[in-house]
């Protein structure tokens, strides 16, 4: 069989070549979901997490679909978190969007992941929450706003803690 064959009977799926030269499909890996009378948790307006078991029913659905089901509580916790951020970016004089704006004339904040602290930058890449700040100060002050659990959620890059 051919490449093109393959591909015209496969569709796009991904693959992989292995060492004797055969091609194995690999499995398209979802986010999470959970099987049925599974517990999972999910976030309450709040800011609480609650505890559920999936039935497959409509608020089931709903949950997943919004992205609101987790695996574990400290995953939803650290989201609860990472929106409280977000909305402190924006209280202490963040914007959203790139209206207006030359390129690298705006601030953001930066996790130093492996020490899992924040900084600042000036930089063309805008990241958390694609939200950045005018001056260099509204960002340092943005940043002092956050609880230490804020910035753990920042730098959380989903390793095991």
């Amino acid at each position: 069989m051919t490449l093109e064959e393959f591909v015209a009977e496969n569709g796009d799926k991904r693959i992989e070549i292995q060492d004797d030269g055969t091609i194995r499909i690999l499995e398209e890996k979802g986010p999470w979901k959970p099987e049925c009378e599974e517990k999972y948790y999910t976030i309450y307006g709040c800011g609480s997490v609650e505890t559920f078991k999936w039935v497959d029913c409509l608020m089931d659905d709903l949950r997943k679909e919004m992205g609101n089901v987790f695996q574990t509580k400290a995953e939803a916790e650290r989201t609860v978190h990472r929106l409280k951020a977000r909305k402190k970016f924006l209280d202490a004089g963040g914007h959203e969007g790139m209206d207006g704006l030359v390129f690298g004339d705006r601030y953001h904040v930066y996790p130093q992941r492996g020490d899992k602290i924040l900084m600042s930058a000036k930089e063309r890449n805008v990241t958390a929450f694609d939200i950045w700040f005018e001056t260099e100060a509204d960002c340092r002050r943005a940043i002092e706003s956050l609880t230490d659990d804020e910035k753990a959620a920042l730098c959380w890059m989903g390793e095991n803690e």
